[in-house]
């Protein structure tokens, strides 16, 4: 039955069950609000940015229909639906028996689409193949590699390989949809026999299925690509709760297990660049006909935990649960390569017998006992055991096309022959766990009617396995102060410091995944910092302001700020300052000096406020407006980080810097009128307007490398605005039945310089040359302005 026809017979029902007979022992309550909308004018048909997760149809509409119904004193059922025609429709239906039990049934969808249009050359054959014409490989196999145009006419020269790709993509590209629906459904059941205990259980399936946008893995020398994938994702849960509570305390334990299922694991395709599998002057490197990546694994995980609280004397309560969770997944590993010309060694698994367990612990202790004192106190654990195996691999296949071997025989000769071409590159998985534990106070004191303080210190501790911070603590105080200066105004004032030190940085970490070293020397950037590892102080603070002078007029304000700033466990030094070591990178015997720059977040700032009034001169009229404005600034440092002869370099001329502000600014207006003394005739008026804009900045060495291959100091500018506005009048015919004439005006406007350009081919001469034989599929959202016109029929019964 399709979303029309559906509502359609649901609203049939209840419009019969609201003109049937009522009984008084049969009482049956309810509203149905449908009615139909037009779209006056809209500059983009279905845009997908107005869609991206709600369904707005042109014709009949069904918004809201409430139904109940109490046949016996003790049993009721009700039904609440939003949406029914659309595909955002949401279903709630309970019944039961009063204090005794109660059933649900629930059901909710939503769409996403991610872009108005997309169009690609690839064709999927279903089971996550996508295939490209056998002639259209071989043009451009058979096509000479290096791209000119040489008359400027932005098309390459005839006998191109970006010639043959450049305008396949214009004549031969097909729309694709890239999107999908998004559903869950789920039934529960509760019993409470007497007052002292709850019995509930529940199910539910959430099902994912479309496409969605999926960038493929071939190197850049091959030409990358992306597809519209499959998806197709499915996940159950049950949940069962017992529960055992009096006055005195409260015990339980609650089960819940989750199974999740995918129809595709893998995603194979063709390669633009070659027909078949070719052979190259190396026998460990073939240029692939097809691809292959890995996408979701099934998994399943179970949860069981305790919980209970008890009173004390005192006004003392004590709260605690542990729960322990176990996941596992036993999916076959993907052979390495499907490329026939490569032979890499074989998988040390036919599986990945993957585990691990999860702990969570906490205990809370409150007490007040008395009116001007209280405490409480806390304590959490968290603990993720990953007890998969650490398989190793004696080598693996990059892209389908290589199989990476030692690239300095200095630091990977595991033969010890002095040749780096036998020493392939064997990898290890690493079991990544951690734990999490935290230790807290808080003390309250009320010494007068008007002021109620609060100040807390927390200690958390985080230990992590196979982890460049491998122990790590932070201390958290916060003050909170709340003035209560008469009905008139109400003050709340919050200030926090935290800081976080770790017990060292091993830049090196990742090597315990290389068994016989990494291909080349000093292959990564030992200096770089991830911001959630690094050294940290973090300060911030909220204020939140009412004021009301009379009874017509009210304001309020809220403002907050946040400042990091990053440093290093191994130096001390901020993050974006350089220290010099010493290195034997030319195995020389003796080491040489080598600048290296902390590189990573160097700051962040986030800052908000908002500013609002009311104005209710009485019953028949109110309005409304507030302000917020927010700004996030942070900073990168970097090196561009080379690799000559084998060995990593570092040069101070190639370092570069980004700065990034980000401004969000949103206005809100209101308006609710009687038009009429007997209110029949009412007004209402809401407007919305939000704006964005970014501005990023660049920094680099003249004469070095730049930050990638661009030379521009300041990118385009990036601005967003959204623009919303409703405006109904409504009339009150009777009692229990109105109508409502809605005008609804939505708007955006994005000024994007990373996707306003995106195309289906975007390597064109005065594009991204190097490019030239990509294949995207143009991801990009439109601009947009719709006005909506709506008549909607309210009946209550």
């Amino acid at each position: 039955m399709t979303h029309g026809a559906r509502s359609i017979v649901l609203v049939a029902a209840l419009a019969a069950a609201a003109g049937s007979p009522v009984q008084a022992q049969d009482p049956v309550e309810g509203e149905i609000r449908f009615g139909i909308q037009h779209f006056l004018r809209e500059t983009r048909p279905d845009a997908a940015k107005f869609l991206e997760y709600r369904d707005v149809p042109n014709g009949f509409v069904a918004e809201r229909l409430l139904f109940s119904w109490t046949p016996t004193p003790g049993f009721f059922l009700s039904i609440d639906a939003v949406d029914v025609s659309q595909r955002d429709q949401r279903l709630g239906v309970v019944f039961g028996s009063s204090d005794l039990w109660r059933g649900t049934i629930r059901w909710a969808e939503n769409p996403r689409l991610w872009t108005d249009e997309a169009r690609t050359l690839f064709v999927h054959q279903g089971r996550g193949v996508f295939t490209l014409e056998d002639t259209f490989q071989s043009a451009v196999q058979a096509a000479v590699a290096a791209n000119v145009d040489a008359d400027g006419d932005d098309v390459w020269d005839p006998g191109t390989k970006g010639r043959v790709v450049q305008l396949a993509v214009a004549e031969g590209a097909r729309d694709v949809l890239v999107g999908h629906q998004r559903e869950t459904g789920g039934v529960g059941f509760m019993l409470t026999p007497n007052r002292n205990w709850t019995f509930a259980f529940s199910a539910d399936r959430e099902r994912r299925e479309g496409t969605t946008p999926q960038t493929l893995g071939m190197t850049f020398s091959l030409a990358p690509a992306e597809v519209a994938a499959p998806y197709d994702l499915r996940t159950d849960w049950l949940n069962g709760v017992a529960e055992y509570s009096s006055p005195r305390c409260n015990m339980g334990v609650q089960a819940t297990a989750s199974f999740f299922r995918t129809g595709y694991t893998s995603l194979t395709w063709d390669n633009q660049m070659f027909l078949d599998d070719t052979a190259t002057a190396n026998p460990l490197s073939a240029n692939p006909g097809r691809g292959r990546m890995s996408l979701w694994n099934d998994n399943q995980w179970t949860r069981v935990g305790l919980f209970g609280g008890v009173n004390l004397p005192g006004r003392t309560r004590i709260d605690a649960s542990v729960s322990r969770t176990q996941t596992t997944q036993d999916d076959e590993l993907l052979p390495m390569t499907i490329n026939a010309l490569l032979a890499p060694s074989p998988l040390p698994a036919s599986r990945f017998d993957g585990e691990h367990v999860t702990t969570n612990a906490q205990i809370r202790v409150s007490s007040r006992p008395v009116r001007e004192f209280r405490w409480s106190a806390w304590a959490r654990m968290f603990e993720l055991d990953n007890e998969s195996p650490s398989l190793t691999f004696q080598d693996y296949v990059t892209t389908d096309a290589s199989i990476p071997v030692c690239g300095n025989v200095n630091v990977c000769d595991a033969s010890g022959n002095g040749s780096a071409a036998d020493d392939r590159i064997a990898r290890r998985s690493l079991p990544f766990a951690f734990e999490r534990s935290s230790l807290g106070a808080l003390v309250g004191w009320s010494p007068v009617s008007w002021l109620d303080g609060a100040l807390s210190y927390e200690r958390e501790e985080m230990k992590r396995e196979f982890s460049a911070v491998e122990d790590s603590g932070e201390d958290i105080y916060k003050l909170a102060l709340d003035f209560d200066l008469g009905e008139a105004w109400g003050l709340r004032a919050t200030i926090r410091h935290q800081e976080r030190r770790a017990d060292a940085y091993h830049s090196h970490y990742l090597e315990e995944s290389f068994p016989i070293g990494e291909p080349v020397a000093a292959a990564f950037n030992e200096g770089m910092r991830r911001f959630y590892w690094t050294d940290r102080d973090r300060d911030s603070a909220g204020l939140l302001l009412d004021w009301t002078p009379v009874a017509a007029w009210s304001f309020y304000g809220e403002a907050t700020w946040q400042d990091d700033e990053y440093f290093d466990p191994e130096t001390g030094q901020e993050l974006g300052t350089s220290f010099t070591v010493m290195q034997d990178r030319n195995f020389d015997g003796a080491p040489e000096a080598y600048d290296i720059l902390l590189a990573g977040r160097t700051k962040d700032t986030m800052r908000s406020w908002t500013a609002g009034v009311a104005f209710t001169p009485g019953s028949r009229f109110g309005v409304s407006a507030d302000h917020t404005f927010e700004r996030w600034e942070y900073s990168l440092a970097s090196r561009y980080r080379n690799v000559a002869a084998g060995v990593g370099t570092d040069n101070p001329l190639d370092n570069w810097s980004s700065d990034v502000e980000d401004d969000h600014r949103t206005i809100n207006v209101g308006l609710q009128a009687a038009l009429t003394a007997d209110a029949r005739w009412r007004l209402s008026v809401d407007v919305s307007r939000s704006e964005g804009r970014g501005v990023i900045t660049t920094d680099f060495v003249p004469g070095g490398a730049s930050s990638g291959d661009t030379p521009l100091t300041e990118f385009p500018e990036l601005e967003s605005v959204l623009t919303i506005g409703m405006a109904a009048v409504t009339h009150s015919l009777r009692p229990g039945l109105d109508y409502a004439v809605r005008y609804w005006y939505e708007s955006w406007n994005e000024d994007n310089f990373s996707a306003d350009f995106n195309r289906p081919y975007m390597g064109a001469p005065s594009q991204d040359p190097s490019m030239a034989q990509a294949l995207y599929l143009g991801l990009d959202f439109q601009d947009y302005t719709n006005h909506i016109l709506s008549l909607i029929l309210r009946v209550r019964y």
